[in-house]
């Protein structure tokens, strides 16, 4: 019998230097997330008034794998040697494959990790390297690494400008998901989020109560025609508000529901009002959505695309 079980994630560890915290914290670590493996990593882990080392080592004695982010910095520190000895130590001929040295910078290989294959990330644009060390870790973005963090970069850059973002997804196994949620955990690129497979969204009013209920908005919504008059009566009691719309395409077979006008207004709060800034993902782009006559063909909002993996 095949248990239809899923699979546990793989637990990885990593052990890196400050130094390199924020390609750590920014690039690595989202990745790894995103993909599906557990990261065991002293900035979630660690509790303030705790040894360190012990720390360390309750941590690292967790891990599946151990990915060692070697850089000039990284080899100079006495807690990252610490940490590297013990994971070479649990597989010192390298026949388990659960060491796996990253090389950040030209720094010198120790002499320990001489035999081990590297991968190099000392040009983290390239996808093939990203690849094979996600993989190693039980982790599938979907595409490749570089695309997806280009693809979340962008979202991350426009929101912080307060632009609105139609993030265009191609292909079902793309993480898309998760880069949303890494993006809303990102200071400066907060918002809130609305997912239309809630049943409860399917009525326009249930619709706004949705969204505002999600923005913390504590407003009373009437029944139609009057719930788009208060839903434009509480944007305008914040100075900005955020919202994300995951699965936009089933407004589609919701005309009938939504009626012109929800859209017409949604168009007025972010162009007119400028009180409002959505994140709308979608399957199609909104330029194929809506014919040219419909009030978001217009809509002020750019799109960035997140491909699946060809």
């Amino acid at each position: 019998m095949v248990s239809t079980a899923a699979a546990k994630p793989v637990k990885v560890f990593v052990s890196y230097r400050h130094h390199d915290g924020d390609w750590v914290w920014n690039r690595l670590v989202p990745c790894l997330k995103a993909g599906g493996a557990e990261v065991l990593i002293d900035r979630e882990r660690f509790r303030p008034g705790g040894g360190v080392y012990r720390q360390m080592d309750t941590t690292q004695d967790q891990a599946d794998k151990h990915v060692l982010v070697l850089s000039d910095a990284y080899i100079q520190s006495d807690p990252c040697k610490h940490e590297m000895n013990r994971a070479i130590d649990l597989d010192p001929a390298f026949e388990k494959y659960i060491v796996l040295p990253v090389r950040r910078d030209d720094c010198a290989i120790p002499i320990r990790l001489k035999p081990a294959l590297f991968t190099d990330l000392r040009n983290d644009a390239l996808p093939e390297p990203w690849t094979r060390l996600l993989a190693e870790c039980g982790a599938n973005l979907g595409t490749t690494a570089p695309h997806w963090l280009d693809a979340r970069d962008e979202v991350m850059r426009w929101l912080k400008d307060d632009t609105s973002v139609n993030l265009h997804v191609l292909g079902d196994a793309v993480k898309w998901q998760a880069l949303i949620e890494d993006v809303r955990s990102r200071p400066g690129c907060e918002f809130n989020l609305v997912d239309l497979h809630n049943p409860r969204t399917e009525p326009r009013p249930g619709l706004v109560r949705e969204m505002l209920a999600a923005c913390a908005i504590h407003f009373p919504v009437r029944e139609s025609p009057y719930d788009l008059t208060d839903f434009a009566d509480a944007l305008a009691t914040q100075k900005m508000t955020r919202l994300g719309v995951s699965h936009f395409d089933l407004v589609t077979e919701r005309t009938k529901n939504y009626t012109t006008n929800l859209f017409t207004t949604l168009k007025y709060q972010v162009m007119d009002a400028k009180n409002l800034v959505l994140l709308l993902q979608s399957r199609q782009p909104l330029g194929k959505l809506f014919p040219a006559s419909h009030p978001l063909s217009n809509l002020d909002i750019k799109t960035v695309e997140l491909k699946a993996r060809p």
